[in-house]
């Protein structure tokens, strides 16, 4: 019964830890987020005469059988949580590629031309340089970026958002011939902290926060480029 309740413990643990918690802020001067998990121990004790060294012997036997089942549960869990990821990220993808236009060739440029995009803004972002990457930017957006990060500068602080890195592509939208949108999940280290001293103000510099938000796209006919105009952050109760 005791080793029946051990296992189940450790395979609810499981399922916790391999189980992703994401948050929902906006980018570029996003909010906070928070991450969780868990962790699990036990113990075993022995006697000091005779009767507890064999008992100590015969429990240690039947513990190792107990952990290597666990083990095996634990990896299969794994295997399987893995395997079912890389399926859904695979339907994921065909999905996506059903909703937009073009051959598979043109499909595949465009997202390519989307993650260099979004990754261009995040790094200007930090930088608190928009400039450098003016052609990513519709005039309306790269003036709002310009906006908030001087009033950050006004206010005497900074915001950092690093180790960007997407999660995932998916919810495409042909809005007309110039214009789309994509729903873009990634996660990053987001904080802010005092220009001056570099106090931590809000958010955290240790754990990586999950975000998803909603890119719209327009295509300017005069540079021949997709350029991102509008950014809604995606809140959930």
């Amino acid at each position: 019964m005791k080793k029946t309740y051990q296992v189940i413990c450790l395979l609810i643990m499981a399922f916790l830890f391999f189980t992703p918690v994401q948050t929902f802020a906006v980018a570029g001067g996003h909010g906070g987020g928070s991450t969780g998990g868990g962790s699990g121990g036990g113990s075993i004790g022995g006697g000091s005469n005779s009767y507890y060294r064999r008992s100590r012997t015969t429990n240690s036997n039947s513990t190792s059988e107990d952990f290597l089942f666990v083990g095996l549960s634990l990896g299969s869990i794994f295997v399987f949580s893995l395997f079912k990821k890389k399926k859904t990220h695979n339907m994921d993808i065909n999905d996506l590629l059903s909703r937009m236009p073009g051959t598979k060739r043109e499909k595949k440029k465009l997202l390519s031309e989307i993650n260099r995009i979004f990754y261009a803004i995040q790094k200007s972002w930090e930088e608190e340089a928009p400039e450098k990457a003016k052609n990513c930017y519709t005039s309306r957006l790269f003036e709002e970026h310009q906006q908030v990060l001087q009033k950050n500068k006004d206010d005497g602080v900074r915001n950092h958002t690093t180790k960007i890195a997407i999660q995932e592509l998916a919810n495409y939208r042909q809005i007309n011939d110039t214009s789309f949108s994509i729903r873009i999940d990634f996660s990053c280290f987001d904080y802010l902290v005092d220009r001056k001293n570099q106090q931590l103000i809000s958010g955290d510099k240790r754990e990586r926060l999950y975000f998803s938000q909603v890119w719209y796209f327009n295509y300017s006919e005069k540079d021949k480029i997709w350029q991102a105009d509008f950014i809604q952050p995606i809140f959930l109760d």
